[in-house]
């Protein structure tokens, strides 16, 4: 029997029922018989621990695994330091949007040693819009750190790692197969949206319905078939990309179905009723059969099925007390001629703006900055994405300055704070300061306003590390 087991069958009777055994006379043996306590017992596990370290120093290294290629050149510049040494400021805040923004825009990669770290948030962050943002600068390296590492992953899916990937995964690897390869992203769509599961459909049909245009017909056949799936959520984004393609068959139906009952003939049901998600029964309830057509027909489509003008349809849809419907139709296809005809009638719908001319909206928000109406203000700007102009940008924050909740009237608190936070973000960051509060302003107002203009004060100096101009 060899030492170490020797020890070990001493260890399991005890000391006191057999003597401790004499170690060999290999070096390891003449080692253990140097190491004496004045008990047996301190002695046996002495030497136990000493042959137990030899073993694991002792022990072979596992043979070397497979070895990434190393990551391919860099072909795009290095960001600067003093606009790199923002990045762990920000990480964390949502001034990390413009901070990627600004670094895509100039055209560079965010530096090797910051990688991990950004990496590890986007992977951990709940905000998905991050991951698009991450494409153009990560670099070669950063995608290829992304794909060696399972938490990363996902965050620069690659081609061949379809089966592999998560349901984000594929949507993401889809969505840069589309910026670069339109043809080849519907292609993709055609071969593997009828097999997915339906988590997946729905963030593929999600980037494809933000994504859609008129070159998006050929896909017509594949989206027709799933607005007969099982799934309600995908008939629901079929039908609405349907609804977006204005040469669809879906459109044309609706359109007939529109004329027949404006001449007075409801039409009866059809083969298509259930799957272009019609009304039930479609010939029984002519107001709602009316409301769904005028949202779910494309406007292009109407306009020409009825050869009329967006201010006659409008017209049509207020004598049929309509206008919501139509008006929802105009935000969902971005028609800025039906919604300009329909501002006439609706003049403070807030997604109507956004849609319609831009001298109307700019004139909606001077005129709720004249109104010092904050409810308003944040309507309006809710969906406005930053940087504003610097007009926009002054007027409001002369806007906050005047309605500064005080101890007499603090009324519209809450909205003024909301406005504050989010002209903290989306003003343009040179935007002059609008000068100390009154002296009776509530006690956190100051507070606010100062948190505003640091903020400010934060992206005016992104902007100039980033060698990004006043315009």
């Amino acid at each position: 029997m060899n030492h170490p087991d020797a020890l070990l069958a001493l260890a399991l009777i005890g000391t006191a029922r057999g003597p401790l055994p004499t170690p060999g006379p290999d070096p390891l043996g003449q080692a253990a018989a140097q190491v004496t306590h004045p008990d047996p017992e301190g002695t046996l596990l002495a030497r136990a621990a000493l042959h137990a370290l030899a073993h694991a120093a002792g022990r072979r290294p596992d043979p070397p695994g497979d070895q990434p290629d190393p990551a391919p050149p860099e072909p795009l510049p290095e960001l600067p330091g003093r606009a790199a040494r923002h990045l762990p400021a920000v990480i964390r805040t949502p001034l990390l949007n413009e901070w990627l923004t600004l670094c895509a825009q100039g055209g560079w990669r965010v530096p090797h040693a910051l990688l991990p770290d950004l990496l590890d948030h986007a992977a951990t962050s709940y905000n998905s819009h991050l991951r698009p943002l991450l494409t153009p600068v990560l670099g070669e390296r950063g995608h290829w750190l992304a794909r060696l590492h399972p938490d990363w992953a996902s965050l620069s899916p690659h081609p061949d790692s379809w089966e592999a990937t998560t349901p984000a995964g594929r949507e993401d690897l889809w969505r840069r197969l589309r910026e670069h390869d339109p043809q080849a992203a519907r292609d993709l769509l055609q071969r593997r949206l009828d097999s997915e599961r339906a988590d997946t459909r729905r963030r593929l049909l999600t980037a494809l319905l933000d994504t859609l245009t008129d070159d998006d017909h050929p896909l017509e056949p594949l989206l027709d078939t799933l607005t007969t799936d099982r799934s309600a959520d995908t008939r629901t984004q079929a039908r609405a990309a349907l609804h977006r393609l204005p040469r669809s068959a879906q459109n044309a139906r609706n359109a007939a179905r529109l004329a027949a009952l404006l001449g007075g003939t409801p039409p009866t049901p059809d083969d298509h009723a259930t799957r272009d998600g019609l009304p039930d029964p479609p010939g029984q309830n002519t107001p709602a059969l009316l409301a769904h057509l005028l949202e779910h027909t494309h406007p292009d489509t109407l306009l020409t099925a009825l050869n009329t003008t967006p201010a006659a349809l409008t017209a049509l849809a207020r004598q049929h007390d309509q206008l919501q419907p139509l008006a929802q139709n105009a935000v969902t296809t971005h028609h800025t001629p039906l919604a300009a005809a329909l501002l006439t009638e609706l003049p403070t719908h807030p997604q109507l703006l956004q849609v319609g001319p831009p001298e109307t909206l700019a004139a909606a928000h001077t005129q709720a900055m004249n109104d010092r109406d904050l409810e308003r203000l944040l309507t309006l700007l809710g969906p406005h994405p930053g940087p504003w102009t610097p007009d926009l940008s002054a007027a409001l924050l002369t806007t906050l300055h005047a309605t500064c909740p005080t101890r007499h009237h603090a009324a519209h608190t809450h909205r003024w704070e909301q406005l504050a936070e989010l002209a903290a973000t989306r003003a343009h960051p040179h935007t002059p300061h609008p000068g100390p509060l009154p002296d009776d302003a509530t006690e956190w107002a100051p507070q606010t306003m100062s948190k505003l203009q640091a903020t400010l004060d934060l992206r005016q100096q992104l902007w100039t590390d980033f060698g990004k101009g006043r315009g």
